[in-house]
Parts: C-alpha cells; structure tokens; sequence
C-alpha cells in the first residue's frame, strides 16, 4: 500500500527592521539572537534563503540539496528545468507598516534582475485591532500621478485601504501596488522570488541611519496603474467535509493553496497534481495529529512539512492547515 511522508522543515529567518517577535514568542521557534524576526521563510529554495530537512535521514541538507537527492522532476516541469520550487511559503510579522511596494512579472524580472517575477497571497493569520492592508489602487491613475504622489508624500491617498481579520486571504498579481500594514500576521504563499521594488517608504531610515533605497523608476515600468476592485475569497467557495471544511484560497500556475479547517476528524482524499509528487503542509491555527505508517505526528500552529501524500491523509484534532500543491 502506497504510503504518506512528511518531513518537518526548518525556517530560515529574516530580521528587517519593521518585523516583530510573534514568530519567536507565539510559535515558540529558535530564532537565534535576533531582537526581531520580520519574516520566517518556511519553505524555500530560493538561494537568498533555504529552508532545510529538521529531521530523519537529509537532517540539516537544504530543499535544494534534498530534491538534488530524490530528483528535482518530482516537483514538476519548473523544478525539472530550473532546479528550483516554483513557490515559497513565509510567515510575516509587520509590526510596522512594510514598504509601499509592487512586484514585476516574470518576464521584467528575468530580464532585469535575473530572477522570478512574483505572483503572491496573503492568509490573515492574526490581525490587532486597526490592522489593514494595501491593495491596488482606488481609482485609474497614470505614471505621472503616482511619481507625483511619492514626491509629495500623498501616495497612500489613491491607494485601496482593506480593513482585516484573522481568516481573510488576499491574491495579489503582480504588478498590483500593495503594502501590508502594522499588526497583521500573514502567511504569504508567493511565486520563488525575491524581487520587490519599494516607491514609498514613509522616509524610514536603515539601522545605521540612512534613508531606505527606492527602486521608483522600475516600480513605474511595472506598475498596473488601473483602479482594483477588491473582492475578498467569499467567491472561492466553502466545502464541507464531516467535522471539517475546505475552501480553495487560490490557483495560479505556480501553486495551488487549500485551506482545511479541522473540528475533530479529517479524511482527505489524494490530491494528485499531473506535475508534483509533494506539497508544502502549513499549519496556520490550532494543533492535531496526522496518523502516519510509523505513528501520528503531531501538527501545531507555525510549523510547516514536506508533504508527500500518496493515500489519504487523516487529521485529528482542532486546527487549520494549507494545503500547497506545486
């Protein structure tokens, strides 16, 4: 009988200085001497950042260096090709407002930075009370406005300003000028890049002082300048399964993103993808049980696997995962 596997992954921690410690106090990580920790990249290949094996025989080796092992064509067409996962998952603390920012597409940045474009969606972990995010702009603009705004500090006034709140989830294409504000906790699932051109950062000063760099001239190129109508996930639809339920977040190229909330037992049936033998498993709320071939494996919130699902998953236990197929 065909068996499931997964392998618990250890993050890679990033310390920018709007992050926060809900990733240290919250989720209870090791994260090393860091004072904050703005963003845990959960699942990752990308050279900038590498999450690595936690356990079990590839102990300590990178996701490349372990699918260098098992064979990059297990995850598809793109790792077979680019020795790469087309997708990454990170956990964000903004403690502060990030960056008004955009992301180009694939071919702007292969051209000009020599890396993926970014396609991108936001989980709503947690949100405190205020919390928002930016998204796409409130009315048509043009290049020369927007420059002007930046210029005058009035940029946030033609922006998309979305109140949220744990549970809410968000696609942003590139192209779409965004920002997540002060107090949301996110699990972003994004295409494998680390391309972001910021037009406005509030005149924020570095850790030694200086102004923050923009990149407006390129944000410009790219930019997606007609307004955005924000339509939250309400559309994707909500599936009942026993004591359980399942939403589809979102579908792209790159990744698909299954949401499962669990109020005592769940069984989900194999999902296979045409291209990938694994997915990414991330436990976003709650903790459970996964019954495996050699004994459960406890889940909790904050944690992510390697999941290669070969029959039917059974979860127990009181929580909410995503599911990403590659």
């Amino acid at each position: 009988m065909a068996q499931n596997e997964m392998i618990q992954l250890q993050p890679v921690f990033k310390d920018y200085i709007w992050g926060g410690t809900k990733i240290r106090d919250f989720f209870r990580k090791n994260t090393g001497n860091l004072d904050r920790i703005a963003e845990s990249w959960e699942f990752s290949s990308h050279v900038e950042g590498q999450s690595r094996i936690a356990s079990g025989e590839y102990a300590g080796k990178t996701l490349s260096e372990f699918f260098a092992a098992v064979g990059w064509s297990k995850v598809g067409g793109f790792g077979r090709e680019n020795r790469n996962l087309p997708c990454m998952v990170k956990f964000i603390d903004a403690c502060e407002n990030l960056s008004i920012q955009v992301h180009p597409t694939d071919n702007y940045a292969i051209r000009h930075e020599r890396d993926n474009g970014k396609n991108e969606m936001w989980y709503i972990m947690s949100a405190e009370e205020g919390a928002f995010i930016y998204v796409g702009f409130n009315k048509n603009t043009s290049r020369k406005e927007v420059l002007r705004r930046i210029q005058d500090h009035s940029i946030e006034e033609i922006l998309n300003k979305v109140p949220v709140r744990k549970g809410d989830s968000f696609f942003i294409p590139a192209g779409t000028v965004h920002a997540i504000g002060a107090g949301c906790f996110i699990c972003e699932i994004q295409q494998t890049s680390n391309v972001t051109y910021r037009l406005y950062d509030y005149d924020r000063r570095d850790r030694d002082g200086r102004l923050r760099p923009l990149q407006i001239k390129k944000a410009l190129d790219v930019l997606d300048y007609h307004h955005l109508q924000v339509l939250q996930d309400e559309q994707s639809g909500l599936y009942h399964i026993g004591s359980a339920s399942s939403k589809m977040l979102a579908r792209t190229n790159w990744f698909t993103v299954t949401k499962y909330d669990v109020d005592g037992d769940l069984q989900i049936s194999v999902m296979r993808s045409p291209y990938s033998l694994y997915k990414a498993f991330v436990v976003v709320d709650g903790e459970g049980d996964v019954v495996m071939p050699n004994g459960p494996q406890h889940i909790k919130a904050g944690y992510t696997w390697l999941l290669k699902q070969q029959a039917p998953l059974r979860i127990s236990g009181h929580c909410s995962v995503l599911i990403i197929n590659l």
